[in-house]
């Protein structure tokens, strides 16, 4: 596959002057900072072309933006050259291989990318109509993760409203709750060690690894951003993640220093770094869940990043002497605890979206694999998959019009249930599932699918043929 440098391929724009942290909840554009996550509104838009938006400090970040919008000064903002190139094709090619601007953040404490690293990564170069293929199939795969994403965030802000709603807003302690020190309720601070570890994260539990500073950076604990630990090496402190923890990155960006993450399911092997505080609290006291609801709280996240210290160009930090002083407002233990059983009934419910947000995931990252080691083919399997995958077994109808509308879809759905292509059982019913709404659409069906006919009959599992 033939390349060329970035910088052939893009003009990079003025940079912004705007701080992140005059990025607001509500705006009219779009407001970029150096993370991953696109939370902020602002309200005057700076760039108005579709462009690339790389994040500079931390860890590797890339944004696509199709619409006008506004960034931090810690961002690289970057526009294609040539109304012949798609921005999005690139953008798709980065996020699936991040490991190439991994590579490009350097130096001691907070590390940062360059604009010169930059403009020298190597991006493959294929036909226009190509690129706007890629994108088309990619965009349909992102949609269902989006989909997914949109639907965790909604359960997060229930519980976010009824934390409000139970005990006012912690930042000024509207409900006047009783303040204590931290020292009271956290019985000790244990913190990890950051030994040399490789590049990759570890392929199976029976590995051990050291979890990254971004595992507790977005406020819920992601297990997958570890570093696997390299194998003959003496585990200094075997200090891991485990399930009713309560973590507190006390060493990050400013934007994510004093975030924190509950560990709600088991996990083995898994290593706190010394930039990562496990809060060892009383159960009897304080609840875990409150805490996290507490240092999480938009507004009470101002206060604990107050205590942090560092000199200017270093990575912002929070000391134990510091936050065991610290005094926060205490509702009643029993207050405490309904609120508990209420996260856990919510998280019941959003462990299944997160299960099939893995799936879509998967779904997406094996379509980004594909595409970059030349082993896409335009045909109907992605698109049908994703299908399958937004297929719901609860409701009597679905939106199959795709299906119906193009008979190459018809066809390849029936194949796949004839052959057992399907891993998952809960796909093999999803697919079964659609069709059957199509049988029942009778004439439509027939009508459409000429002469192509479907017959059909339920023994210990579906049959299908066709004529």
């Amino acid at each position: 596959m033939r390349t060329e440098k970035f910088k052939t391929l893009f003009d990079f724009a003025p940079k912004s002057n705007i701080k992140a942290g005059d990025g607001l909840d509500v705006g009219n554009f779009p407001f970029y900072t150096s993370s991953s996550i696109l939370s902020k509104r602002i309200d005057k838009a700076l760039y108005n072309d579709e462009a690339l938006i790389f994040g500079t400090g931390g860890s590797a970040s890339v944004h696509c933006a199709l619409e006008p919008f506004s960034t931090s000064t810690d961002c690289i903002v970057a526009i294609t050259k040539s109304e012949e190139f798609n921005a999005k094709f690139v953008y798709y090619y980065l996020f699936g291989n991040k490991y190439i601007l991994e590579r490009g953040f350097k130096g001691a404490g907070l590390k940062h990318i360059s604009k010169k690293y930059i403009e020298n990564i190597d991006i493959p170069v294929l036909p226009f109509e190509t690129q706007n293929k890629i994108v088309a199939v990619l965009d349909k795969a992102n949609t269902l993760v989006s989909k997914r994403e949109q639907s965790i965030q909604f359960l997060d802000e229930l519980l976010r409203a009824t934390f409000l709603d139970m005990f006012g807003d912690p930042a000024v302690n509207t409900k006047k709750l009783k303040l204590i020190p931290f020292h009271l309720v956290i019985e000790k601070i244990d913190a990890g060690w950051s030994p040399k570890c490789e590049e990759n994260q570890r392929s199976n539990n029976d590995e051990w690894a050291v979890l990254k500073q971004s595992a507790v950076s977005r406020r819920f604990f992601n297990p997958i951003e570890n570093k696997l630990l390299p194998t003959g090496i003496n585990i200094k402190k075997e200090i891991t993640a485990q399930k009713g923890d309560l973590l507190l990155s006390r060493k990050n960006s400013k934007e994510y220093v004093g975030s924190a993450a509950y560990v709600f399911e088991e996990y083995e092997k898994l290593l706190l770094p010394d930039t990562i505080f496990n809060l060892r609290y009383n159960p009897e006291k304080v609840s875990g869940l409150y805490l996290f609801y507490l240092i999480n709280d938009n507004n009470y996240q101002k206060v604990i990043q107050n205590l942090r210290t560092g000199a200017a160009g270093s990575m912002p930090n929070i000391s134990q002497q510091k936050l065991m002083e610290h005094s926060i407002p205490l509702p009643e233990i029993s207050e405490q605890k309904k609120f508990e059983d209420i996260v856990f009934n919510t998280y019941s419910k959003k462990k299944k979206v997160l299960v099939s947000k893995v799936e879509v995931e998967n779904l997406f990252n094996s379509i980004l694999q594909k595409v970059f080691n030349g082993q896409l083919n335009f045909n109907v399997d992605f698109e049908l998959d994703a299908l399958i995958h937004e297929i719901d077994l609860q409701k009597k109808e679905n939106d199959l019009s795709k299906i119906v509308g193009d008979i190459a879809f018809l066809q390849r759905l029936v194949d796949k249930l004839n052959s057992q292509e399907f891993k998952e059982k809960e796909l093999y019913d999803k697919a079964k599932h659609g069709v059957f709404q199509l049988l029942k659409a009778g004439d439509k069906v027939e009508q459409i699918v000429k002469k192509i006919k479907i017959n059909y009959k339920i023994e210990s599992s579906l049959i299908l043929s066709l004529k």
